[in-house]
């Protein structure tokens, strides 16, 4: 049997891939600072039990940078205050529309699958 507090996929733990998705379409609105983007994921229902690892998804856009699917640029926010934002790419445009896809076909599977549970006894 399987611990309550236990970190498992099967409880929604270990979905860090949709970070990606989730940020691309954050940046597709406007540009942001890492922090904004934090923000604005903590919307996502994905998130409504836990916050995003602020620390993984600084993680991501940096990675997500050398792809070329988003670029860091400065911006001054005040006389003497610089921030960083970070905004969508072309390519990071191109890359949210395969996820578009690719969620579209799991939406689908996952919903069979839910059916067919329903169907069935779970003990």
């Amino acid at each position: 049997m399987m611990s309550e507090n236990k970190k498992c996929a099967c409880k929604g733990d270990n979905l860090d891939r949709f970070i990606q998705p989730i940020v691309l379409l954050i940046l597709l609105e406007e540009a942001d600072t890492g922090y904004g983007i934090l923000k604005k994921m903590s919307n996502f229902s994905m998130f409504r039990d836990s916050r995003p690892d602020a620390t993984g998804v600084y993680r991501y856009l940096r990675t997500m940078a050398q792809k070329g699917l988003l670029e860091q640029f400065e911006y001054k926010e005040d006389e003497n205050k610089y921030k960083m934002k970070y905004r969508i790419t072309e390519e990071g445009k191109s890359c949210l529309a395969n996820w578009e896809n690719t969620l579209s076909g799991y939406a689908e599977a996952i919903i069979e699958l839910v059916t067919f549970m329903k169907s069935t006894t779970i003990q």
